[in-house]
């Protein structure tokens, strides 16, 4: 069991704690939040132990690891001071905006010999990870290109550091493509080349694009709206067949398309399959409990440091060219 803390209880924070109650590999038993008055009556409801004080937990030798649930421009900081502790840590998506900074994270993390966890939970979604099997498996042949879109409204008149553009330079690509860059370089590898651009319409940068070039040849398309209805579609697409789910991250059914090579004789068989649902929590809970297992050298983390710091770079590269209207190497 890992007794854990966390930093941050807003909405998600109190969600981390929520889908793993009950657990037995992880355990939050301390909370730190900068209001600790608005979440006095969580913490009493769950047993945590409150403080207002990052340096408190970072103390307390009861305690395990550390989940950050904290503006992304406080990532890197706060994962050297945990490490530095001794403590395993935890990060919630985006890692960093900066190559730079993503190395510095992960040089400390080393050092400090510590295992470090990423809030991608959607890699644990039903659809998601079949897709990932099939690719792994060869059912679509060889990987010619991806395309991915999460969008959704739910920014509009929403005021804090999300909005701000020193936090989201690119807008929805910051919150929601996190996610999908994450999955796009689990199913492909690592971008070589980027091609972004943000328009502004209802709020700066609220819809976004870009065109990606991986470095094993396969090409991608990525998009992040803020000003549309909630919409989750991810298509790879083989030299064997076609792979899609859509609907929202949390959906359980994947379409699929195998033979046919000509026009002519109909576009192929097509077929959904419908798998067992894993719902948010549900995929928040897993990321979570693989973290912990992890860090009692018990399971195999589905994330590697290398990945982690990639998306920084990632990240860094799109907002270079959304405000070059140039390619930028990753």
């Amino acid at each position: 069991m890992i007794r854990t803390a966390i930093v941050g209880l807003g909405w998600w924070g109190q969600n981390h704690v929520r889908a793993t109650k009950g657990s037995s590999k992880l355990q939050f038993v301390r909370a730190v939040d900068i209001a600790p008055d608005n979440v006095a009556g969580f913490c009493d409801e769950q047993g945590l132990a409150l403080t207002d004080s990052f340096d408190d937990v970072l103390a307390d030798p009861e305690i395990d690891a550390v989940v950050l649930v904290t503006p992304h421009s406080q990532h890197v900081d706060q994962i050297v001071a945990v490490s530095a502790a001794g403590k395993h840590v935890l990060t919630e998506k985006p890692f960093s905006l900066h190559k730079a900074e993503g190395l510095r994270a992960i040089e400390a993390v080393r050092a400090a010999g510590v295992t470090l966890g990423i809030g991608h939970n959607y890699r644990y979604g039903a659809a998601v990870r079949e897709i990932k099997r099939m690719i792994d498996a060869g059912e679509l042949g060889e990987i010619h290109h991806i395309e991915a879109n999460l969008s959704h409204q739910g920014q509009i008149g929403i005021e804090g550091w999300r909005r701000s553009a020193a936090e989201a330079p690119t807008g929805g690509i910051v919150h929601f493509g996190a996610h999908m860059i994450d999955i796009l370089c689990w199913y492909a590898g690592p971008m070589k080349r980027v091609f972004g651009q943000t328009t502004d319409h209802i709020m700066p940068a609220d819809c976004g694009s870009v065109l990606i070039s991986f470095d094993s040849g396969i090409t991608g398309y990525l998009a992040d709206l803020m000003t549309t209805p909630s919409n989750f579609h991810l298509q790879v697409m083989g030299s064997e067949g076609w792979a899609r789910a859509q609907g929202w991250m949390d959906t359980n059914e994947v379409t699929k398309c195998f033979g046919a090579v000509r026009v002519e004789d109909g576009g192929g068989e097509v077929e959904t399959v419908t798998l067992p649902k894993v719902d948010v929590l549900a995929q928040l809970r897993a990321n979570d409990e693989n973290f912990a297992a992890a860090c009692m050298n018990e399971e195999t983390y589905l994330f590697t440091p290398e990945e982690m710091a990639h998306t920084a770079a990632v990240h860094e590269a799109i907002a270079k060219s959304a405000a070059n209207g140039e390619p930028v190497e990753v």
